[in-house]
């Protein structure tokens, strides 16, 4: 530094010496002119021409020689006169006569200016005498001057500063700060909008007619989901604009990260990312955002695991199942956690949660380190296998302790958590839902209106499943039925959709050498089937809000939106995909219950594919928007006539 300020302070040096040279010049000049105007008449202008030479030259001494000596000088000689009475000088006098001659100094020569930075560098007010040791009191040169000055390399003893760490708190700070401003630049405002227009009734007909699925975005981010997929979505129903997204680990394992499963709360307000990402150390095979924590979301892994993540902790789960048992009993899962739902109420809630090893367990999210219930479903009547492997469940609208359970084989079977009128928890083999030669993929019974809509009896057990035999189907859940009295039927044919399961005989099982009688099966039809599909029918949920309105999303990558009050049949709405890559999982927004006053109707709907890919898709508010309970009367009526005509057709009791 002592250099650098040495090296700063003579180009201070260099440039006053220049401005004082400058200065001397101008007031010589302008000596010479006010001498010049002084004069006057047409014999003072040669005069004055010496005269303004000879304030240009600098005289430091004179020379008084004789006549008879002789100067010799390499510079120009003058002769010095004494100006007359009328201010101009007299005719130089003659060789031959005494006088007097003065040498002329020779002309300093100026100095060199040589094109570099330093002569187009401005003056400076500083004073240029500071000794090259001392330190300056003034203020460094300003960025101007260091700009123009020459570039020289920095000493060798210079050390380098040290870079100050980020800390993790800077770098939430950044990341918080940043979603912030996303949010803000993605509202959208149409400032255009005319207010002084009157929409007609043409309007409205032509906004009708246009009503369709709107693709509004799609949520990916290749540095993070890249060869992933995505295996289930819930949104928040607290904050009607995120919505969390399931994934399993990449397909192409490049890195020890690329294992990993993962969950990401996506944001409709910022586009780009999600606005938390959170980890697990298998595939996330189901996802549930807490109805009643805001905060919190669960998730269902590959390996049997259920971790809660809080957002207020960023990344990895706050809790975690255990993967342990004790002396053959099952403590929690050890087989992909395909179904989480969550029962009682703000204050009590309980987390239930479904593996395909049959295993059904009831969890308290302050403690997840033991299950306070654990249930082994099992059909010990099964031709194949005692071994119930669920795929799907959901609990009674009405009923926390009644469920239903979809299988790997395509039946569906009602369940019970408690002994209860000399029936013990589990299995209720009475009766089985026989409708789907396939695996189901999804299993969701009717959400039930507020408390203020009066709903009838019979629309409050209805259910929809959805399977892999192209199918979606809509069933009754009718109250479970007294064991009928035992009997002994010489064959037996189990009740299934597909006739190679069906056609199985049923061994008589024994216990200590004596037989066991088998019940009586009674096999339950749907009350409408859905078959026109494209595909694999993966996922199927019901509105929200109104009762005759559910979605349905197939792999062919079709979106089908269904209305049971306009066609029982076909769909009111369909839409492909971009890239028709097939679809996973389907899910609608989560609005509250359209009867309550100042609530919003839920138009949005999210469906996840095998690309990663999350689109967002807009209906239309005259589809989706209830008419209270006249919509519950129409649809009561459409499915009495279907009832009616699956009556008609309903296969025989299942005992031989």
């Amino acid at each position: 530094m002592s250099a650098r300020r040495a090296e700063i302070e003579a180009k201070r040096a260099k440039l006053a010496e220049l401005r004082r040279a400058r200065e001397e010049r101008a007031r010589r000049m302008q000596a010479s002119r006010d001498e010049s105007a002084t004069s006057t008449g047409p014999e003072a202008t040669a005069p004055s021409v010496d005269e303004l030479v000879a304030t240009l030259l600098r005289p430091t001494s004179s020379m008084t020689v004789s006549d008879t000596s002789e100067v010799a000088a390499p510079e120009k000689k003058e002769t010095q006169t004494e100006p007359g009475p009328s201010g101009s000088s007299p005719p130089p006098p003659s060789m031959d006569q005494h006088h007097h001659v003065v040498e002329a100094p020779p002309a300093p020569q100026p100095d060199k200016i040589m094109y570099t930075k330093e002569v187009q560098t401005d003056p400076l007010d500083e004073p240029a005498s500071v000794p090259p040791n001392a330190v300056p009191s003034e203020p460094l040169p300003s960025q101007d001057d260091m700009d123009h000055a020459p570039l020289s390399a920095p000493p060798e003893d210079t050390v380098e500063p040290t870079p100050v760490p980020v800390t993790s708190d800077f770098t939430d700070f950044v990341h918080t700060k940043a979603m912030v401003m996303e949010r803000m630049l993605d509202e959208q405002y149409d400032v255009l909008t005319d207010y002084t227009h009157i929409p007609t009734e043409a309007d409205e007909a032509e906004a009708a007619a246009a009503a369709s699925l709107r693709h509004v975005h799609t949520f990916m981010d290749e540095s993070l989901f890249d060869t992933r997929a995505v295996t289930d979505i819930d949104w928040s129903a607290k904050h009607p604009e995120l919505v969390a997204v399931a994934y399993n680990r990449k397909r192409v394992l490049a890195h020890d990260d690329d294992h990993q499963g993962l969950v990401a709360v996506w944001n409709l307000h910022v586009r780009e990312r999600p606005e938390f990402v959170f980890t697990a150390p298998t595939d996330v095979v189901s996802v549930l955002a807490s109805p009643y924590h805001p905060n919190l979301f669960i998730g269902g892994t590959y390996s049997g695991q259920v971790l809660l993540w809080d957002t207020r902790h960023r990344g990895l789960p706050v809790q975690r199942t255990p993967l342990a048992f004790r002396s053959g009993e099952p403590l929690a899962h050890s087989a992909p956690v395909y179904s989480l739902r969550m029962t009682g109420h703000a204050q009590a809630p309980q987390l239930v949660s479904a593996s395909t090893d049959g295993v059904v367990c009831t969890w308290s999210l302050d403690m997840l380190a033991r299950p306070q219930e654990t249930l082994l479903l099992s059909n010990p009547w099964h031709p194949r296998s005692a071994e119930v492997g669920i795929t799907c469940l959901d609990t009674a609208p009405n009923d926390a302790s009644r469920f239903l359970v979809g299988t790997e084989e395509g039946n569906i079977v009602a369940a019970q958590r408690y002994d209860r009128a000399g029936v013990a928890a589990g299995l209720d083999l009475s009766r089985i839902y026989v409708g789907h030669s396939a695996p189901v993929t999804r299993l969701e019974c009717h959400p039930l209106p507020a408390a203020t809509e009066p709903v009838p009896a019979s629309m409050t057990d209805l259910f929809l499943t959805t399977s892999m035999d192209w199918t979606t189907a809509l069933w009754r859940a009718t109250p479970p039925l007294p064991r009928p009295t035992a009997s002994t039927p010489s064959t037996y044919t189990y009740p299934h959709a597909n006739p190679r399961i069906a056609s199985q005989r049923a061994p008589t099982r024994t216990s200590a050498g004596t037989t066991t009688p088998m019940p009586t099966w009674t096999p339950i039809a749907p009350l409408l089937r859905f078959e026109n599909q494209h595909d694999y029918v993966m996922d199927a949920r019901w509105h929200p809000q109104h009762p005759a309105v559910f979605a349905q999303v197939d792999a062919g990558g079709h979106v089908d939106v269904y209305h049971l009050t306009q066609n029982m049949e076909r769909p009111i709405l369909s839409a492909v995909t971009p890239g028709q890559r097939g679809l996973n999982r389907v899910a609608w927004e989560k609005r509250g219950d359209g009867a309550e006053p100042g609530s919003h109707v839920a138009t949005r709907l999210a469906v996840g594919g095998v690309d990663a890919r999350v689109h967002i898709y807009e209906v239309a508010d005259a589809i989706v928007t209830s008419r209270g309970d006249v919509e519950w009367i129409e649809m009561e009526q459409a499915l009495t006539a279907a009832a009616t005509s699956a009556a008609a057709g309903m296969p025989a009791s299942g005992a031989a």
